[in-house]
């Protein structure tokens, strides 16, 4: 491609080169961190689910380095998924973006490189590496794939990049998108029928950002579908050269609908009659699409939990919803999805124990065990605490480890013991605004 079509693609990309002005939308909460990247020698890189929000978080750090005083014409703004380089993509055709770049647009002096979608070209690190190795050169990379993109960082990157997970929005970002700030506990009370109106919002459609923005249920479901068939297709078949989409497409609709149930390779190797490789396989293409993610079993014993089995959640509670093969209600399934996805976020290990009484999460901080939360999400009417919401609590542990207890409620807010072990009742929209 010649350097006139790729500057004229660029232009298109980086209409701030001529106005100084850049359309970033609403911040997100990661916005800080990364902002605080911005000047360090280390390739900033954001990964997660498609349409999660990582260009517009992108956009977002490009609109405070203008705010900054840095020129325009110092950022470069690359959309790897651009339909006319999609028979080039190459190390070549970064280089001849970037030499294009360099000649007709912002010749000398530091820049600041962003490549959108960088898992479309196949050594790309060896080719950022070289430039950061010679120029003076802050890369950003975004990718919509877990595992793939940690490989690739870990051969050539390894101490020279700073990694953030984009996951759709938070709960305390969906009510901010919905122009509803909660700040403190007295926010929280005295626009809590409206939080709570949102949350029931929040578990049906989910927090994809261009989904919370829109106006009618069939836009979100259609957008939602779209979602689901772009993950499915772009990112695991055609990136895995899967044949069976049948059985693929089966069992992700399948682990969608079963979010939060214990389950295992061979049950599901039975349920679909396919072979242990190719579920295997299939799944860890499934979680490294982002679309699910797991918990594993708890144990002292790191062999034990492996074969244990796993509970799947989705990354989204909009896009299960829309796909999954459910003819009732399952509301309760909906919350503790939404609360692994909270956990996920906060959390590097979290675990769930079915030990005779189930906790759903258990949360491990170094050597320690932190936490232990259940989830009970009854109607709000409900006072009485159902004995087995409150058995896994009084499990023994192994050494010093004193986890705080805490039951996850509808509306119940109040500190309880049983058989010795206090327990803190916090209603699920409170928690996940940490107040």
């Amino acid at each position: 491609m010649n350097s006139s079509k790729i500057l004229e693609i660029l232009s298109a990309y980086n209409p701030f080169w001529i106005s100084g002005a850049i359309d970033a939308g609403i911040p997100r909460d990661l916005l800080p961190a990364c902002c605080a990247q911005v000047q360090s020698k280390e390739v900033l890189v954001l990964k997660g689910i498609r349409r999660s929000g990582k260009t517009t978080l992108m956009n977002q750090v490009i609109q405070e380095l203008v705010k900054t005083g840095i020129p325009p014409t110092a950022i470069l703004r690359v959309n790897l998924e651009e339909p006319l380089f999609a028979l080039e993509y190459s190390i070549t055709l970064l280089e001849d973006i970037y030499r294009t770049y360099r000649e007709r647009i912002y010749p000398e002096g530091k820049c600041w490189v962003f490549l959108d979608e960088i898992q479309q070209v196949i050594g790309w690190e060896s080719w950022v590496r070289g430039r950061q190795d010679t120029e003076d050169i802050k890369f950003f990379v975004t990718g919509s794939s877990a595992s793939i993109l940690s490989r690739e960082i870990g051969t050539k990157l390894t101490g020279r990049n700073v990694t953030f997970e984009v996951f759709p929005l938070s709960f305390i970002e969906y009510l901010r998108f919905n122009d509803v700030h909660v700040r403190t506990e007295l926010d929280y009370f005295n626009k809590k029928s409206a939080i709570r109106n949102l949350f029931h919002e929040y578990l049906m459609y989910g927090g994809f950002p261009e989904v919370t923005l829109k106006k009618t249920e069939n836009e979100k479901k259609i957008l939602l579908k779209s979602y689901f068939d772009d993950i499915l297709y772009r990112d695991i078949v055609s990136r895995y050269e899967i044949r069976d989409v049948t059985s693929l497409r089966n069992l992700a609709v399948y682990l969608l609908t079963q979010v939060a149930r214990p389950t295992n390779i061979s049950k599901l190797k039975k349920n679909f009659s396919i072979s242990q490789d190719k579920t295997e396989s299939y799944i860890s293409a499934l979680l490294e699409s982002y679309l699910l993610f797991q918990v594993t079993s708890f144990s002292y014993s790191l062999k034990h939990s492996m074969r244990s089995g796993f509970k799947p959640y989705a990354i989204d509670n909009g896009l299960r919803n829309r796909v999954a093969f459910a003819f009732s209600e399952d509301t309760g399934w909906q919350v503790e999805n939404v609360i692994a996805c909270f956990l996920r976020q906060q959390y590097e290990e979290v675990y769930f124990s079915k030990n005779g009484n189930e906790i759903d999460f258990i949360v491990k901080e170094g050597m320690n065990i932190s936490h232990r939360i259940q989830v009970w999400y009854d109607d709000i009417s409900v006072r009485e605490i159902p004995s087995r919401e409150l058995a896994g609590f009084t499990i023994p542990l192994q050494g010093d480890d004193t986890p705080e207890s805490i039951l996850l409620t509808n509306d119940y807010e109040d500190v309880i013991e049983h058989d010795g072990v206090p327990i803190r009742c916090i209603p699920v929209v409170k928690y996940l605004l940490s107040l």
